[in-house]
């Protein structure tokens, strides 16, 4: 038991290390919302533009995979660092919660459980990171947990 508590503990370090690491991405990216406006100069064109004024890119400069299309477009905007900050913030509260929730001495094991798999789950969207573990995965946990109560 002492060795799932330790991975859990290195599950939560690990995923409060993404989160920083997306955090300081938005914050690099200027902390504020980006939105798309035409530009005049050099020519006429599309450009992501921060709030302070900068153009972060271009319809010209993004090429055929780039900015192009109204859903791109749509899309860029909306995931923009002011969002991703919010977001952030919302993901330490929230495992900050499931945390105190899988260790509360009145907590049920039931309770734990779905908090620790909860946090499974937040994991998964960054699983494509290095560091990230196999038996962290929901599935996983799941079929482990039903082996020891068998």
């Amino acid at each position: 038991m002492a060795s799932s508590r330790s991975s859990f503990d290195s599950l939560v370090e690990w995923l409060l290390l993404q989160i920083a690491e997306d955090e300081m991405k938005a914050r690099t990216a200027g902390g504020q919302a980006w939105r798309w406006r035409v530009v005049d100069e050099p020519t006429q064109r599309d450009a992501l533009v921060r709030a302070d004024g900068t153009i972060c890119a271009d319809s010209w400069g993004a090429g055929e995979t780039g900015f192009r299309g109204a859903e791109a477009k749509m899309f860029i905007e909306r995931f923009n660092p002011e969002r991703i900050l919010a977001d952030c913030e919302a993901k330490r509260r929230m495992l900050a919660r499931l945390q105190n929730l899988a260790r509360a001495w009145w907590t049920t094991s039931r309770s734990a459980d779905e908090a620790r798999s909860i946090i499974r789950e937040m994991a998964v969207a960054y699983a494509h990171r290095p560091g990230y573990r196999d038996e962290w995965r929901p599935d996983l946990a799941v079929r482990s947990l039903q082996a020891v109560a068998q």
